[in-house]
């Protein structure tokens, strides 16, 4: 009597599992690339974000530099005013106190 045909042998089961070990590796290896892929997409990404984090940074530092100075010149500006309307004011103090003085002698 012979094994029915839908029966396997053991080296059919054989066969059947080292082609799934064979066919695990390849797929195995495959994800392996990719995961290499990601890994050095991420370590650029990273390497960028650093870059950028830098400059940033510095930008940062060359804009805290502007607005002192920009600060500074503004403050230099309004003194100055400052004294020139102080002058002025003196002067209008004293041209209003001569013209007093002038009307009260023509008067």
């Amino acid at each position: 009597m012979s094994a029915p045909e839908n029966v396997a042998t053991k080296e059919d089961l054989k066969n059947f599992k080292e082609e799934i070990v064979h066919e695990f590796h390849v797929v195995s290896e495959g994800l392996m690339d990719h995961i290499k892929l990601l890994a050095e997409g991420h370590t650029g990404v990273v390497q960028r974000l650093d870059r950028v984090g830098k400059e940033i940074g510095e930008l940062r530092v060359e804009s805290e530099r502007q607005h002192g100075e920009t600060r500074a010149l503004v403050k230099l500006s309004f003194s100055e005013l400052d004294r020139r309307i102080s002058t002025l004011e003196s002067q209008v103090k004293d041209l209003q106190e001569w013209r007093k003085q002038i009307e009260a002698r023509m008067a």
